[in-house]
């Protein structure tokens, strides 16, 4: 049974993409420098299950969906009072440490958003649907974020799919300077 077939509470998160879909083509084989912060992360994020800790507000949707497109993989940014957990999935899912699964459980915590690794995958799993259903019996959370490479959001439930978006761009003119430099744009 592969993870993303097995709805495992311990926070089984999977893409909806077949294995043979290819790898988008990350920013530094494009030749765009990727921001020290997220490049930081990343060395120490090196396979799934590592994950690292911040305070709130560390590593926003866009900081993911740059690090999935960089890397291939599923990441999921995961909320317990104060602390924030970014967890490093593979290709197919991101499966939520079980220590960090009874945290969230214990102290109502909140699985604040995961990434899709291929633009445009914006269709929430059957497992991140079990998820979901999950977390909103454990801790009443109800729904949930998909953030993709080419900055696609997806707001979805047990049920699936809510709303469609974008990465929001309340940032400086510096930022989004860069941002436009690595997603494209005018």
């Amino acid at each position: 049974m592969s993870k993303s077939d097995s709805g495992l509470f311990q926070g089984t998160l999977g893409s909806t993409y077949e294995n043979s879909t290819s790898k988008e083509t990350s920013y530094t084989d494009r030749g765009i420098e990727v921001p020290k912060h997220i490049q930081d992360a990343l060395v120490q994020l090196k396979k799934p299950g590592d994950y690292i800790k911040s305070d709130v507000g560390g590593y926003s949707m866009t900081d993911t969906s740059i690090m999935s497109k960089e890397t291939g993989v599923e990441f999921a940014k995961v909320s317990v009072g104060s602390e924030t957990y970014l967890i490093r999935g593979d290709a197919k899912g991101t499966v939520i440490p079980e220590s960090l699964m009874k945290k969230i459980e214990t102290n109502n915590g909140t699985l604040d958003f995961h990434s899709h690794p291929h633009n445009d995958d914006l269709v929430p799993s059957l497992s991140d649907r079990k998820v979901m259903s999950s977390l909103k019996r454990a801790t009443g959370q109800a729904y949930s974020t998909i953030v993709t490479p080419n900055g696609r959001t997806c707001l979805f439930n047990e049920n699936g799919v809510i709303e469609i978006g974008t990465v929001l761009n309340k940032i400086s003119d510096a930022r989004k300077q860069a941002l436009i430099e690595l997603f494209g744009g005018k």
